[in-house]
């Protein structure tokens, strides 16, 4: 039998590269259901259902083809189990699944009963105030004074109904979109004319078939936060099934900070419950089943294949840690913006498949409470390249995803190698260009290694102590007398060298 051929080293990297896009592309999905409670509206603020009548060159149709819609915070992650607490989705047998129901409108399916339901129970959410809307071409931006509407008596009232998409970059209307049978922009292909968007937004919210939405959409809600909805027993069953998986991903999501805190690996060699190699979360799961009402019931569905949803297996556990992760690394963002001036701390070398990792640490002084040193580990970076050009553009591009100030920097410190201190093209070289107050100080643990290394090589006893090795790289070459090279690096073009 003819053994298959094994791939190219281009054949392998290439589908290398194809499964960590599907993994990236994947990890996040997750997210789609982690998000926080729509924020309410201010006092006093009061919603007008009525229609009066009002004149501008748009037409009504126009105006419904752009509508702002408070699009989701990509931001939001999960840190702790107590914020699984105030989750509002959950994937449900009973329900069509949430990842069927994205919250960027865009994205949004066809809208049957459920899904509607699903909408308004979780409601329009919204943009975060530090959001930055990209530009079209023309230089053009939405804003978020959008979402406010602005009375004649001078007094501001939220659009609680707009909602924005970042994927499109347009608006959407949350009512118009869930209710109404007819095609414009707001409630299909979404509005992005950032010219006229002010003038269309007005026309759209007195327009009859916008007050007609609304009335249905806040008439739903009233009637499902009172229960009185027509399918109120199928209601009650996917809200008991919502909070059944929100007390299952409490109980997961704890294992995993309890693993991950201590560095303990999660999977082994089999990913089924009650094997041998099944890994430290499966064998967590097993041992708190024994005890725990909830997961009991949970891994007893899993073995009589009840639930074809498990959130056990390794995809689960990658979201969940990256979730947490993304969450640790947004709070100490919001710590070095509020300490506002700091330093950075770089440092790169090769893993085990020789790509090269440059960690990240940023160095402030605390201002809340008693001043204190913090240094920071934002992460490792995967250089291309190891160049004082390529690892300076990292470092940016890095800070600026961010949205960490360079202008703040203070402070670099780095090895002694030429890429990194170089005076012209090196790393500290580079970005003091960009900023000249980012003074650099070379690790003083490397210099110190470098100075006891070399005065180790000057001393014949000391090279003796510490080893063959290093008494061989002092030895001289008997025929040319050319220190630091044995006879078994001597050539000539060394002789022409040193000479």
């Amino acid at each position: 039998m003819k053994r298959s051929a094994k791939p190219s080293g281009a054949a392998f990297r290439k589908r290398r590269k194809e499964a960590e896009e599907k993994r990236v592309q994947s990890r996040d999905a997750i997210r789609k259901y982690l998000q926080p409670q729509p924020e309410p509206a201010p006092e006093g603020a009061t919603e007008t259902t009525s229609c009066p009548g009002t004149s501008s060159s748009i037409t009504v149709d126009e105006a419904q083809q752009q509508d702002p819609d408070e699009g989701p915070s990509t931001s939001t992650v999960m840190t702790t189990t107590t914020n699984i607490q105030q989750l509002e989705d959950a994937p449900t047998s009973v329900c069509e699944s949430v990842e069927a129901n994205p919250i960027d409108p865009a994205d949004w399916p066809s809208l049957s009963d459920n899904v509607r339901t699903e909408l308004v129970n979780r409601g329009p959410f919204s943009i975060k105030s530090d959001f930055s809307f990209p530009k079209k071409e023309d230089g053009r931006s939405f804003h978020h004074h959008f979402f406010n509407r602005h009375l004649t008596n001078g007094e501001k009232i939220k659009r609680t109904w707009l909602m924005y998409s970042p994927k499109n970059d347009s608006l959407y209307c949350f009512p118009c979109k869930l209710f109404s049978q007819k095609a414009f922009k707001l409630s299909r292909d979404g509005l992005n004319d950032w010219k006229n968007c002010g003038d269309i937004l007005k026309i759209h919210e007195t327009s009859s078939e916008h007050c007609k939405t609304m009335n249905s959409w806040k008439e739903l809600e009233s009637r499902l936060k009172s229960g009185q909805t027509i399918d109120k027993v199928e209601i009650e069953l996917i809200n008991t099934e919502r909070r059944r998986w929100r007390e299952v991903l409490t109980r997961l999501v704890a294992i995993i900070q309890s693993l991950a805190a201590r560095n303990i690996a999660l999977r082994g060699t089999s990913e089924k419950l009650h094997q041998p190699n099944n890994g430290n979360f499966l064998k967590e799961v097993e041992l708190m089943a024994q005890f725990d009402p909830v997961l009991k019931e949970h891994v007893a569905k899993v073995e009589r294949g009840a639930s074809h949803t498990t959130y056990l297996g390794k995809t689960i556990q990658n979201e969940i840690i990256d979730c947490i992760g993304k969450g640790i690394v947004e709070s100490i963002v919001n710590e070095i913006k509020l300490s506002k001036y700091f330093s950075i701390i770089l440092d790169c070398t090769p893993d085990l498949s020789h790509r090269e990792q440059m960690s990240v640490v940023i160095r402030i002084v605390t201002v809340e409470g008693s001043p204190e040193i913090k240094e920071h580990f934002l992460g490792f970076l995967e250089a291309e390249e190891s160049t004082g050009e390529s690892l300076s553009a990292l470092i940016l591009k890095t800070l600026d995803e961010l949205k960490i100030p360079f202008e703040d920097c203070r402070g670099q410190s780095y090895d002694n190698g030429a890429n990194m201190k170089g005076k012209r093209k090196g790393v500290q070289a580079r970005l003091q260009e960009i900023n000249r107050r980012a003074l650099f100080v070379p690790c003083g643990a490397h210099t110190v290694n470098l100075v006891v290394s070399d005065a180790a090589r000057s001393s014949t006893d000391a090279s003796s102590y510490f080893g063959d090795q290093m008494g061989k790289q002092d030895q001289q070459c008997g025929a040319c007398e050319i220190p630091g090279i044995t006879s078994e690096r001597c050539t000539s073009r060394s002789k022409r060298q040193y000479n």
